[in-house]
């Protein structure tokens, strides 16, 4: 890391950011698995079909997406919070400077030119994840924006998968940083580094 001290603003931003995302990306996984409507929907058919009770499948899609709403509204209250942090992460960027090296710097190693990169990539998903969400849960629907749509929760979805992947690799670089070069980085990103 270029600096060895991190403000109360930049530390706060960082742990909630970071909360706000697990929270994202643990309700997208439920949904898009145990959750899952079609999945529900056939344990409900099959559980009735065993006490000789029938239901259409569209019904029983009805009922698997009402059990879901509550645990997937989670995802959408996260994704509130990353959209006011990240406004926030962006003013403390242009007001106290960037906290990591840029990968344009001519004195910059080569792995702090592999963190920067990974750092704008991160900022720019989490970015198009925001907007591509606005878009599918408040934008128009029909017909006339059936292909947009798709695009976009294909753009959501990518992006999503990059920030996990993102998520497990600075997890991973900060363990080897830890015992390896930069010893107390942990402890610098909950007390400061003072």
């Amino acid at each position: 890391m270029a600096q060895t001290h991190f403000s109360l603003t930049h530390r706060f931003l960082h742990w909630t950011i970071a909360l706000s995302i697990l929270l994202a990306l643990f309700t997208a996984f439920l949904h898009a698995t145990w959750m899952d409507r079609q999945e529900v929907a056939s344990i409900i058919t099959s559980s009735l079909a065993e006490k000789n009770m029938a239901l259409a499948n569209d019904d029983a899609q009805s009922i698997a997406k009402k059990i879901g709403s509550p645990m997937f509204q989670w995802h959408f209250y996260a994704g509130y919070v990353l959209i006011a942090l990240l406004v926030l992460r962006f003013i403390d960027l242009f007001a106290n400077g960037i906290k990591f090296t840029s990968p344009f710097s001519r004195e910059a190693t080569l792995n702090q030119k592999f963190r920067g990169w990974l750092y704008i990539l991160f900022y720019t998903a989490v970015t198009l994840i925001l907007i591509a969400g606005l878009f599918l849960k408040f934008g128009p629907r029909g017909d006339d924006v059936r292909e947009l749509r798709t695009v976009l929760r294909t753009i959501h979805i990518y992006c999503g998968c990059f920030v996990a992947l993102f998520v497990a690799t600075h997890l991973s670089g900060v363990f080897i940083g830890e015992n390896t070069t930069d010893k107390g980085i942990v402890s610098k990103m909950i007390n400061g580094g003072k």
